[in-house]
């Protein structure tokens, strides 16, 4: 078996894709800093649908706070993004979505 030693982080991203259109993809961040640099760029309707849904059976899913929880590791942050996806949508979402990121970002 080779060896194969390369600089791609081994964790896997987090893929913002398009709800309607899922081949779409509107970005791809490997850590909280590559997070925090293509948020600005993702369109409102992608963070909502990966941030807060409720699926056909009733249940909540969060696709964003899965990933900072397990993925990151980020227990804490996970819980205060899925609160803020419980309470806020559109850009004001967004929005409050980029100050958690980048506050959090910079205090690490």
């Amino acid at each position: 078996m080779e060896n194969n030693k390369s600089a791609k982080p081994i964790s896997p991203p987090f893929i913002f894709r398009d709800p309607n259109s899922p081949k779409k993809i509107f970005g791809m961040a490997y850590s909280l800093q590559e997070l925090a640099q293509i948020l600005p760029y993702i369109p409102y309707f992608s963070i909502e649908y990966h941030l807060y849904r409720v699926e056909s059976d009733n249940t909540v899913a969060s696709d964003l706070g899965l990933w900072i929880r397990y993925i990151l590791g980020m227990n804490e942050l996970s819980d205060t993004i899925e609160e803020t996806g419980r309470t806020h949508n559109g850009l004001e979402l967004k929005e409050k979505l980029i100050e958690i990121i980048d506050s959090h970002y910079l205090e690490i």
